[in-house]
This record gives structure tokens, C-alpha cells and sequence, in this order.
């Protein structure tokens, strides 16, 4: 069966309903990859800096009225130790993950560590994940030695995104939308992502989602399925939630279908994935992904970085997890490359094509 980069909307839905044989689009979702991207697989450390938050979204675990857990800042020493230890490993991309905060220390902070890999880690690109942040702080933030910034959208239905936000000034879908667009176009590695399965979510939303990720031209992807945490109000919707079988079917189907619609992207076989699904990995790799992104946070913080139920929390050491990545890997016919920081191709020829406009 042969796919078209420019699936229609009407086909997209199709698949995502399960219309057509998942095995043909993982198939070609794969033949694509190899294709445009090759089979590498690149690994993306993450540290999770901070938990404190100050949105307060009906989904996530870290939500400001959250009280049932351990608010932390991990100090700029434990931090660079991490970083210091994946980089002898071989890792060359890490992500700073944090809940959204805005304020001179928390910039700082950052700053400050980006300044240290700029420093001391050859090669390294380092990726942020932090939230709507004004253009000032993202400017000292990419001069300091960031390159790349992953804003989820969560969902590019205006309808749902203010269902599951509170109305009170922090959370509108019009910021949320500029904030990603500002960051495309100010020459940033730009990722974004959705949640999969949550209640009252259609196939059509998620087709939308998928042409809104295509139109954007993002050059990394992070989405997962969705899970649910217990001190959320979404909690008391978990019955309208579909099994967790059919969120990872629908997971892996929206994989495959972003890299046939962005062949050249990063698609990240995400860690709620694995937490559905033991083999969640291998599934999302054989489904069109080519990132996988080991925990550095230590140990002691990880459980308080509780976005949903059942997180994993892997405890091996970084030897054991990359020695396990990849065997797993391997398994399935894919290397992980250890010393590239996996600049997603996209982003290469997004640029070339820009340089291209302007000197003509």
C-alpha cells in the first residue's frame, strides 16, 4: 500500500478509527523513516529540574493545587553532574524539563547550567521544555547556549484545550498558540505534541492535531497517551477514558501517521507509552519513532515529578538503562547512536530552504 506524504484529513481519520490495516502503516511509517531520516535511534537525556508549577491544568499531577507531594528545585551541582556523567556515556542532547515558572531565579537557574555545558559539553544540544516563557528570557536563554524548545500544545482544539484548562487569565489557547509560533520563528529546533485519549477526544481532533503539527513545519514531537493522576479533576472522568489497549493503538497510529506527514522530524517513543505497555518502546520504534529519553534526574526526586499514575521510575544505573536501550534496540533491527546529538534533518532543510527565500 503505497502512502502519500499528503494524506487527506478523511484518510487520516480513517486510519485512526482503524479503517485500514495497522500493519501496512506502521510498515510504511517505518519505510519512511529509513527512508528520510535512516534507522538510528538518538537518545535525549532528561533532567526534571523543578516540579513547581504555577498553572493549574485539570490533567497533570503537577498542577498548582496539587498539595500532596514535595515541591523541589534540583541545585545547580546535582544537575551538572548528571549532564556530566550522561556526556561520558556518550549522550550529546539533554532536556531541562520543568513545571512552568516565570522569575529571575528560576531563569537564572537555567542560565546559569546552560552556561556550564556551553563550557565544558562539546557537541551537546540542549533542549527546554519550560512553558510559555516572554521573548526576553528565551533570547538569554538560547544565548546561553539552548538550542532547542519543546512546547506542547496539548491539543489544536480550541474547544478542549478550555475545557481542560481553568478560565482564569493563565491558561488561554490564543498564548499558548503565539507562544509556540514565536519560538518557530525565532530560528529555535522547535517541538511540540498533544495528549492521546483524553475524555471526549475524537478522531477528528486528533486528524487536527496531526495537520496542525504539519502546518506548523515542527521539527520534533513528543506525544503520548494520555494517563490519568488521581488528584486532578480529571480524575472523575476516568470512566469515559477508552482502555489503555486502544490509547496505545491510537498513540502508535498517530506516530506513524506524523512520520509520513514529517518524515524528516524527531518523534519520541515517550516514557507514558512505556508506562502503558512494557514493550511500549520497542511499539513506538517500529511504529516511526527514532528518540528515547533516559531519565538523569537522581533518584531522590523522581517520584515528586508524578505528571500521571504508574510513571516509571526506573532504577538501574545509566550503564544498566543505556546497556538495556540498546539490547532492546537492536532487537528490533535499530542502533542507537551514542556521541550525536540527532539534530532533526527538518530542521536542516527548514533552514536551507529560509537561507534559500532570502537570497533570492
Amino acid at each position: 500500500m503505497k502512502f502519500s506524504r499528503n494524506l487527506s484529513r478523511e484518510s487520516i481519520i480513517r486510519f485512526l478509527e482503524g479503517g485500514g490495516p495497522d500493519s501496512e502503516l506502521f510498515k510504511a511509517a517505518r519505510e519512511v523513516l529509513l527512508e528520510s531520516a535512516g534507522s538510528s535511534v538518538f537518545l535525549r537525556g532528561i533532567i526534571e529540574l523543578s516540579n513547581d508549577c504555577r498553572k493549574n491544568c485539570f490533567y497533570c499531577g503537577l498542577r498548582r493545587d496539587n498539595k500532596t507531594f514535595s515541591r523541589y528545585t534540583i541545585p545547580f551541582n546535582e544537575v551538572i553532574n548528571a549532564f556530566d556523567s550522561g556526556y561520558a556515556k556518550g549522550l550529546r542532547s539533554f532536556l531541562l524539563q520543568s513545571g512552568e515558572l516565570l522569575g529571575a531565579l528560576h531563569i537564572d537557574h537555567v542560565e546559569k547550567i546552560l552556561h556550564w555545558v556551553s563550557r565544558n559539553l562539546e557537541g551537546v544540544r540542549m533542549v527546554l521544555s519550560m512553558g510559555e516563557l516572554p521573548m526576553e528570557s528565551l533570547e538569554r536563554l538560547r544565548e546561553a547556549g539552548a538550542h532547542r524548545y519543546l512546547l506542547r500544545i496539548e491539543t489544536s482544539s480550541r474547544e478542549l484545550y478550555e475545557r481542560f484548562h481553568p478560565d482564569d487569565g493563565l491558561h488561554e489557547y490564543d498564548d499558548r498558540l503565539r507562544s509556540l509560533q514565536m519560538i518557530r520563528a525565532s530560528g529555535w529546533q522547535t517541538g511540540t505534541g498533544v495528549l492521546i485519549g483524553l475524555p471526549g477526544q475524537t478522531a477528528e481532533n486528533l486528524a487536527d492535531d496531526l495537520l496542525f503539527m504539519k502546518e506548523l513545519d515542527i521539527d520534533m514531537c513528543g506525544m503520548g497517551p494520555y494517563l490519568e493522576h488521581e488528584q486532578t479533576p480529571l480524575w472523575n472522568r476516568r470512566s469515559e477514558l477508552r482502555h489503555w489497549e486502544e490509547r496505545e493503538l491510537l498513540t502508535l497510529r498517530m506516530i506513524s501517521l506524523l512520520r509520513i506527514l514529517l518524515p524528516t522530524a524527531n518523534i519520541a517513543a515517550t516514557t507514558a507509552l512505556q508506562t502503558l505497555d512494557p514493550e511500549g518502546l520497542e511499539k513506538g520504534l517500529m511504529a516511526g519513532a527514532n528518540v528515547v529519553m533516559p531519565n538523569l534526574t537522581p533518584m531522590k526526586y523522581r517520584k515528586d515529578y508524578n505528571l500521571y499514575q504508574g510513571k516509571v521510575h526506573v532504577e538501574d544505573t545509566l550503564d544498566e538503562v543505556l546497556k538495556i536501550l540498546e539490547n532492546r534496540c537492536s532487537a528490533i533491527g535499530r542502533d542507537v547512536e551514542l556521541g550525536n546529538p540527532g539534530d532533526p534533518l527538518h530542521f536542516s532543510n527548514r533552514i536551507k530552504e529560509q537561507v534559500g527565500d532570502w537570497t533570492e
